[in-house]
């Protein structure tokens, strides 16, 4: 078993709960959460969780097209939140 911290990030969920514009640019708003992520994979998350981390930031709809980042992993959603 690996003891690595796993960060699984639903991109939707954060970039949809600021009010920054997202809506105008899903993918580029998707693309910076991903790069606010790469330090994570680095240095880790909290204390307890000490040590690098494997993050995966999970996408939908526009933003399926992200690639990934050394540090970020990327995996589109079947399918997008507009659904259901």
């Amino acid at each position: 078993m690996d003891p690595t911290p796993l960060l699984i990030v639903d991109a939707a969920n954060v970039v949809g709960s600021r009010p920054d514009g997202w809506w105008r640019d899903r993918a580029g708003a998707a693309a910076r959460l991903r790069d606010a992520l790469v330090p994570l994979a680095e240095s880790g998350v909290p204390p307890q969780l000490a040590g690098p981390a494997e993050v995966v930031l999970v996408v939908e709809g526009a933003a399926r097209g992200v690639p990934a980042v050394p540090g970020v992993r990327v995996v589109a959603a079947p399918g997008s939140g507009d659904d259901t």
